[in-house]
């Protein structure tokens, strides 16, 4: 029996910080854990230009603890204002400001937090997509169908299959060189669609902590587990289990960790979003020993991510014991603003256990 596993530092592929007190109490925790993240632009106002992506990324940097090495990669919200000479200046060796972007996140209009600014359809961004694909610049996908046709809401639960099965078959016919990702995939349908499709460097998809762990039966009333897109049934996280079991390098780790103050997770109706920092590399690691495929997990932490933007994986390692534990504490902001993580006793599912920990120093 494994007691113990070493690997690379790993990468998330998805993440949100926030901005001002909540960005100071989340970024430390990300950076103790993960050697590099890309960071979502999904911020009031949103990320729009490389001018506000330096500024974002100044801000970030004075959250990381003086010594700490872990880097944020930035990216750019598709917005109606995002052009194609943005996208030019955003891929400029050396980059503007010193701050290259790795990426653009596409929000379908009103599905998540903050996502008034994104288009109905992406479609309708052909010329700053055409760009991407010229220049190599990956298109990140929150990949589900918000609004239909006659501008009337689908049901939240069926958002991501109407998007595979209509939407993203029409752009990879459009823009057949397009690097995209297929973020937060959460279907037994987005699962064999990328199992089919997917090539590394070309078609890839993130993976979170809470779709691998749980169904749609206990997210349902839990507002910590209020996210989009929605926790779906057992047979679909079944699904995504069997695709991470694979070790298929197109397939890879992004937390889409998303911190709200308490007031408004647990509101009605509760803010969308999952925070997972503190806990998401430990969560990983319990699937995978679950799945008897912990001789996969670095691929899926450390190495797939970094190879699809074109980077190399950390060398520095970081060490996991199988040790039970219980979270029982919210992070709390210089403000006095209390956010509650992934897998707390209280507020989780009920009394959860986590099956690993990184040992204290």
């Amino acid at each position: 029996m494994t007691d113990t596993i070493t690997i690379k530092k790993s990468f998330d592929a998805h993440v949100h910080f926030r901005q001002g007190a909540m960005l100071k109490a989340v970024v430390p925790l990300t950076a103790a854990k993960w050697s590099r993240a890309i960071v979502m632009p999904n911020t009031e106002p949103p990320i729009e230009t490389v001018e506000t992506a330096v500024t974002y990324k100044k801000e970030i940097f004075a959250a990381v603890p003086k010594g700490n090495p872990f880097e944020p990669l930035m990216t750019l919200y598709l917005t109606k204002n995002l052009s194609p000479a943005e996208i030019e200046k955003g891929m400029a060796d050396p980059p503007a400001g010193g701050c290259k972007i790795h990426a653009v996140k596409s929000y379908p209009y009103g599905a998540t937090t903050n996502s008034q600014w994104g288009y109905r359809s992406i479609l309708e961004a052909k010329d700053v997509l055409k760009k991407m694909e010229e220049l190599g610049m990956p298109l990140l996908l929150h990949g589900e169908v918000h609004v239909n046709k006659s501008g009337e809401e689908v049901d939240p639960y069926e958002g991501e299959q109407l998007f595979i099965q209509d939407v993203l078959p029409r752009l990879l016919d459009k823009f057949p060189k397009l690097k995209i990702s297929l973020e937060h995939l959460s279907s037994k349908i987005a699962a064999e669609f990328i199992e089919r499709n997917g090539k590394a460097g070309q078609l890839v998809a993130t993976i979170t902590p809470h779709h691998l762990l749980y169904s749609r039966e206990e997210a349902a009333p839990k507002p910590l587990l209020r996210c989009k897109p929605l926790i779906k049934t057992r047979a679909d996280r079944e699904r995504i289990r069997a695709l991470v079991q694979r070790g298929l390098p197109f397939v890879f780790a992004g937390t889409d960790s998303a911190p709200h103050p308490e007031s408004k997770k647990f509101s009605s109706p509760g803010a969308y979003g999952v925070f997972s920092a503190p806990t998401a590399l430990e969560l990983y690691a319990q699937v995978f020993d679950e799945l008897a495929a912990l001789d996969k997990l670095e691929n899926f932490l450390s190495v797939n991510g970094p190879r699809f933007y074109g980077l190399t994986g950390c060398e520095e390692t970081i060490t996991l014991e199988k040790k039970d534990w219980q979270i029982e504490e919210p992070v709390v902001t210089e403000e006095g603003v209390r956010v509650w993580l992934l897998g707390d006793r209280q507020h989780g599912v009920g009394n959860e256990t986590l099956r690993w920990q990184i040992p204290s120093a």
